[in-house]
């Protein structure tokens, strides 16, 4: 989110459960909880806005690192981010954008997912975080459904699996 908001010269007003800006008639949230705790948020967020359609940005510990996957609904496959936003909305009225983090091969789950990023590993998110700010305008500009076109039509042509920071979910088959 700070990406987008960054692309968009947005600066976050800060509230008690959550920090946000809007941008025409969407509102961008950063929980301020913690993350099991995700869901006060997002309440909060709904008592003060009339939010029509969420979608939610998070890491998934089982994408390779820097890979996509975009979705509406699904389990919360152990994240417990996801498990309390599905307190508050049933998870098939949550669209997502799942951005990989990948195992580590040492640290268990519970370490590894809280740890921060070292400097020079944002710059493997680079291009997945700038596919992401371009999935979060065509959220903002229309619908999930326009989302899940420009992915769907991503993963079609994206086909130079040397690029860094993104490799296709069909690559990954292969």
């Amino acid at each position: 989110m700070d990406r987008w908001a960054e692309c968009h010269n947005l600066n976050f007003s800060r509230s008690e459960f959550f920090d946000y800006c809007v941008f025409r008639q969407a509102v961008a949230i950063k929980p301020r909880t913690y993350m099991n705790l995700s869901g006060n948020a997002l309440k909060a967020a709904m008592l003060k806005w009339k939010i029509e359609e969420t979608m939610v940005l998070h890491d998934d510990i089982e994408l390779p690192r820097a890979q996509l996957r975009v979705r509406s609904g699904g389990g919360d496959g152990g994240h417990n981010g996801l498990k309390s936003l599905f307190e508050v909305l049933p998870p098939a009225d949550i669209k997502r954008i799942r951005i990989g983090i990948g195992r580590h091969p040492v640290f268990p789950a519970e370490k590894y997912v809280l740890d921060e990023f070292e400097p020079d590993e944002f710059t493997e998110y680079d291009d997945t975080l700038d596919l992401v700010c371009r999935f979060v305008d065509a959220f903002v500009r229309s619908d999930f459904k326009t989302v899940l076109n420009e992915y769907s039509t991503w993963k079609k042509s994206y086909s130079d699996g040397k690029n860094i920071g993104i490799t296709s979910p069909k690559e990954e088959k292969g």
